[in-house]
């Protein structure tokens, strides 16, 4: 196998890295003298390999050569009959293309997708303890790489997770000035695309495409996610059942969501699976980026695991590709872009429920210690509607103590006073263009 990762090496030398739309992609520096794994997770598809191509093109700004840069992707079906005892051929393949490199410290080596190989940690781990060169991965699983990075890598990683596309991304990608502060016609051509963005999503492949080509190219990234994510990794026969999960999960993003309502509706179609096949199911399209659980706020832990949770997928544009376009809902793609915004910002995420039963959509618990309150609504006008988000979240701030809260609507924007704080009102696309939470 050697001779081919030579060809993959030299070919990838001889064409260059390919020049990527900008990611907001903030690594953390790591002082001088500490190895660290550089580790991207996301679902298949979400730009892992377009992020790389950037650190890339980073690195050769600051004066790294092409040379000293090393991409395998581990999908390449060159690569098909790849095992962990070939890892050491990448090494003698590329210290014999470049053996005036053999003991630099310069050198950067990028493995895509590592996860195809069973035992890829171990390799790593010996290049980390044994080698110089800094080293950079991606997969898409959650819970294989975090399996794996425990037992022989704990402590040794920095872990970045990318989403498809946020807002400020999508208008970079489509050369659109992304800024707070802008012209009349500048204005017109974010709202104009963030309707785009909302309907469509932030999948870097399909910003362009046309709505047939979406459908098509999005609903082929939900079967990978079964057959590679899921089939393959865990040994799942049972498809049927996994496609419906899926189908169910995203037609219903940012609702409730129960494993035993959804038992007894494939039950009463003629599935047999157990309740505790589909929470393992659940778990398996959680660990591949595809669908989140939000669970309930409570500071009770047993509470919060317990109580019903809400399913989000990971990209609005996935709710329009497996619904038909008569179930568009513009309420849960606004949501869902919402929820997707923000689990950038934290992983720490929960909805609430208030003692009176009035539902809050996020509570967002940032690294210092800070809450904040999301409410999303399509619009206010009506007034039904307002006093509803307003009272709710009014509640709820007062019971967890809290001062500023916010609702984040389609277009609407203006100050709610009440009573011991405010209510911001945000229109959607404006928070999307803020790097940081308000």
């Amino acid at each position: 196998m050697k001779e081919i990762f030579k060809e993959l090496i030299a070919s990838f030398h001889a064409t260059g890295v390919p020049i990527p739309s900008k990611r907001d992609l903030s690594l953390l520096e790591v002082p001088e003298g500490i190895r660290k794994v550089l580790v991207l997770i996301g679902m298949r598809r979400s730009g892992k390999t377009w992020s790389f191509f950037q650190i890339m093109h980073d690195l050769m700004a600051s004066g790294i050569d092409i040379s000293k840069i090393v991409y395998i992707n581990f999908e390449d079906d060159r690569l098909l009959d790849m095992q962990v005892k070939n890892f050491q051929d990448i090494l003698e393949a590329y210290f014999e293309l470049y053996p005036e490199y053999l003991h630099r410290n310069d050198i950067h080596f990028f493995f895509d997708e590592i996860q195809e190989v069973k035992g890829w940690e171990k390799f790593i781990r010996r290049l980390l303890d044994q080698e110089k060169m800094e080293l950079y991965v991606s997969g898409s699983s959650a819970k294989m790489l975090s399996k794996e990075i425990a037992s022989s890598l704990r402590g040794r990683t920095m872990v970045y997770e990318i989403f498809p596309f946020g807002f400020s991304e999508y208008l970079n990608k489509r050369n659109i000035q992304a800024s707070l502060v802008q012209s009349t016609k500048q204005k017109i051509a974010v709202l104009s695309a963030f309707g785009y963005f909302l309907k469509f999503g932030g999948f870097p492949e399909v910003i362009d495409a046309s709505p047939d080509v979406h459908r098509a190219i999005l609903q082929g990234y939900g079967e990978s996610v079964i057959y590679r994510d899921i089939i393959d990794r865990y040994g799942v026969s049972n498809t049927s059942v996994l496609k419906q999960l899926l189908f169910h999960c995203v037609r219903n993003s940012a609702t409730a969501f129960s494993i035993s309502k959804m038992y007894q509706t494939l039950k009463s179609t003629g599935y047999e699976i157990s309740r505790n096949t589909l929470y393992e199911y659940m778990t398996y399209f959680e660990d591949a980026y595809c669908i989140f659980s939000l669970h309930k706020f409570d500071l009770s832990q047993r509470k919060s695991s317990t109580a019903m949770k809400k399913v989000y997928a990971v990209d609005q544009g996935l709710i329009t590709a497996f619904s038909l376009a008569s179930q568009f809902d513009v309420a849960a793609q606004l949501e869902t872009a919402v929820f997707s915004y923000l689990r950038r910002m934290s992983s720490s995420l929960f909805y609430y429920r208030t003692a009176e039963g009035k539902e809050v959509d996020f509570v967002v618990l940032l690294a210092d210690f800070s809450v904040k309150l999301f409410q999303v609504c399509v619009s206010l006008k009506d007034e039904h509607t307002r006093r509803r988000e307003v009272s709710a979240l009014e509640k709820t701030m007062n019971e967890l103590k809290l001062t500023v809260g916010y609702i984040i609507t389609l277009e609407e924007e203006e100050s709610v006073v009440i009573d011991g704080g405010m209510i911001l009102v945000v229109p959607a696309w404006k928070l999307f263009l803020s790097s940081k939470l308000p």
